[in-house]
This record gives C-alpha cells, structure tokens and sequence, in this order.
C-alpha cells in the first residue's frame, strides 16, 4: 500500500476498557454497557516496524468481579487511504478466551508490524518526568489546560493552532493530507466546540498520570479519556461534555509542550 491508514477495531461488551498504542493512551470507554468502534492509530506509529498495543479490561462501575458474559475483541487492520473501496486486511486480531471469573482486571499486550512511508519525529521527548515534584508538576499541567480551554472558549483559532502545532503537523503527516485538506483542518478545529458555554473541571476532580517511560504527562478525570474535559454550562442533557486530548512533554527550554 502507498498510503496506509491503521486502525483498531474494538468491540467490548459489559466491561471498560482501555487501550494504549506505543506507550500512548489513545482510546477508553467506561462503564457503558458496550462499544464497537474503530479508532486511527497512524498518528501514534512513529517508525516502521513493530508496534505495540496494551489494553486493560475492567468491571463496570468499579464492581470487584466481571460481568459473566464480559466480552473483548480487538482487530487490528490495514487499508489504503482514501480508498473506500478496497477491503481491509486484519494483521493482528484477539478474541478472548480465558475466564475472568475473580480477576478484577485483565490486561494484554499485542504486538504486530506496520509499514508506512512517513516518520513522526519523537527524538525530542527525552525528558523523565519521574524526576519532580508531583504536586509542583500537577499544578503546572493544568496551568496549560487552562490556556488551552480559553482558547476554546474564546474560539481563539490562531492561540489554539498554535498550541497544538505539533499534534496536528504529526496529524497531517500521519494521514497523508494535502495542501488543501490540511488548510481545511486548521480552519475547522474549533467547529465542534461552538454554540455551547464551556467551563474546565475544576482540578480537584483530575489525576496526575504518566506514559511513555515517564517522558510524557497529562492529567485525567476519573472514568474519562485522558484530557481536559469541558463541560456545557446550559446543556439540559445531564453529563455533556467534551474531551481534548492534551499530552505534554518538556522541552529542551523546560517549557511544557503538547504532544497529543
């Protein structure tokens, strides 16, 4: 394939799930009754060759025990991009087949090789985080999700741009997108947030987390994907809310940096 778009299919049934790609959160869903799904994986395949997926399976609703038809399968596939007509090949596929009867998570890791004519530069991402201080760290994290929910908030397009710079060049690498695509992208990245009255959770309701060998940090809100998580003021539908992805890594001026 010339441009290949990887992806994960997932189908869970009466259990949350979690699933990592190189080290890197990319999906989760709690505490719903089940999910099928397909998630783009190509912005966290940095160099051909193997790639690693981790995913963590848990009860519903923080119960000890799983429900007893609690149910995973994972599909690993391979299509060219932009071509809706070509079927997709699986390269890797997991169906569970083992009791989960007194475990109170289960957890597995699938390996499998991609090619793809791109590379995401992550050389830069060296800094362990392990090193400082966590509250001290906490508190500058959610300093940035601050800035980045204002831009938000205030439809600040060129803030906002500017602050996800990395993400969304890796992003446009990643799939392949030309000229005027990406120009599409830039202009659009806000449309989803308009017509609502937003406010960030408070960070008492946030979690310090880390991944990728500690080299990189964000902050996540119990049962939600890893990010800050916007609430609609003035939605009459209880629990509306939004999540931007928001991972951050040191740079060579000490400065946070987005990542993803």
């Amino acid at each position: 394939m010339n441009q290949p778009i990887y992806k994960v299919e997932v189908k869970a049934f009466l259990c949350s799930i979690e699933i990592e790609v190189n080290g890197i959160p990319c999906f989760s869903y709690f505490n719903e009754p089940q999910i099928a799904t397909d998630i783009p994986i190509n912005n966290l395949l940095f160099s051909s060759g193997e790639q690693d997926l981790k995913f963590k399976i848990s009860p519903l609703f923080n119960n000890k025990d799983f429900h007893k038809d609690a149910q995973i399968e994972l599909n690993i596939f391979v299509k060219e991009a932009n071509d809706f007509y070509l079927k997709k090949q699986v390269i890797h596929s997991f169906v569970l087949d083992e009791s989960l009867e007194n475990k109170p998570f289960y957890e597995n890791i699938l390996n499998f090789d991609a090619n793809f004519p791109y590379h995401l530069d992550v050389s830069k991402i060296n800094y362990d985080f392990s090193r400082e201080e966590q509250d001290e760290l906490f508190s500058e994290v959610y300093q940035r999700y601050e800035m980045l929910a204002s831009y938000i908030k205030d439809d600040d397009l060129k803030q906002y741009n500017q602050f996800t710079t990395i993400r969304f060049d890796d992003f446009v690498k990643a799939h392949y997108l030309e000229k005027d695509r990406r120009q599409y992208f830039l202009n659009k990245a806000l449309f989803s947030y308009k017509d609502y009255e937003l406010s960030l959770v408070p960070k008492e309701e946030y979690t310090l987390k880390y991944c990728f060998n500690n080299r990189l940090v964000y902050l996540e809100k119990l049962n939600n994907a890893p990010g800050l998580v916007l609430e609609d003021k003035n939605s009459k539908e209880e629990g509306l809310h939004f999540i931007e992805s928001a991972i951050f890594f040191r740079n060579n001026q000490g400065h946070l940096e987005l990542f993803r």
